[in-house]
């Protein structure tokens, strides 16, 4: 399974990141040294919101609470963490092209501090090696199969190749991918733009498109029999489309 960057989860693991970055440049740029921090505690709470055909509205903002710890001084100068945390998130979410982040979501950082005996570890300049402040382990394994090519090349081609051209496709995209022996059946959501959605059949045509992109990218990876499906709860009444293209504006929360 692969979620898309503008899945409520992956926002918030996309934000942990982008303020992780942001902290450790300014802590080289005025202490010489990345201090501890953590940033990997993002919660985002649904907003709510009203889509329809041609258009739609966000009525109440997506709320993202951004926790963890980070130093706050350093040698007597203080650290604007909040504001840079703040800055570094707004920023990021600027990755989903139909989300207002001046009125679309709500930004609180609750960065706490750091415990002295953790401080003191990364403070210590004359370790040749840095120290670590926890212990962890890091897994992988390569290569991908023919299963996990095809769900993790699905979603970065729609999302840098066909979105270009497709305006209705949403960046909340979650690809399922199913291997029965030799058939392959590939489940897809994706949160559709509505205001590039004119109606239901604008909506079912749109859909086609999309399977069809992606069965010719499952297509280049394997010689099984391939299924695509896309939005499979939808009914002539029901559709999922969206204001902003991410679930995060109604009804779907995420963490980090």
């Amino acid at each position: 399974e692969r979620k898309g960057l503008g899945h409520p989860d992956s926002l918030c693991d996309g934000i942990a990141e982008a303020v992780s970055v942001a902290l450790c440049r300014e802590y080289k740029r005025k202490c010489g040294m990345i201090l501890h921090h953590n940033t990997d505690k993002v919660q985002l709470v649904a907003g709510r919101s009203n889509p329809k055909y041609g258009g739609g509205e966000v009525i109440s903002p997506i709320y993202i609470l951004l926790g963890g710890r980070a130093t706050r001084e350093f040698e007597g100068e203080e650290i604007a963490v909040d504001t840079i945390a703040v800055k570094a998130a707004r920023d990021y979410l600027r990755n989903i092209r139909n989300l207002d982040v001046d009125s679309h979501v709500v930004v609180d950082s609750k960065l706490g501090r750091g415990s002295f005996d953790l401080l003191t570890v990364f403070r210590d300049k004359n370790k040749e090696i840095p120290l670590a402040n926890d212990t962890s382990f890091g897994v992988a394994h390569a290569p991908l199969s023919e299963i996990e090519s095809i769900a993790l090349n699905a979603e970065n081609r729609v999302m840098e190749e066909y979105r270009n051209r497709e305006k209705a496709i949403g960046e909340d995209m979650k690809v399922m991918a199913l291997r029965e022996r030799d058939k392959i059946t590939l489940t897809i959501g994706d949160a559709f733009v509505s205001k590039y959605v004119d109606d239901y059949e604008h909506y079912e045509a749109a859909k086609q498109r999309l399977r069809d992109f992606i069965s010719g990218i499952a297509e280049s990876y394997t010689s099984r029999e391939v299924n695509t499906q896309v939005n499979m709860a939808d009914t002539p009444d029901s559709v999922y489309i969206t204001v902003t293209g991410t679930s995060a504006e109604m009804g779907d929360d995420g963490a980090a």
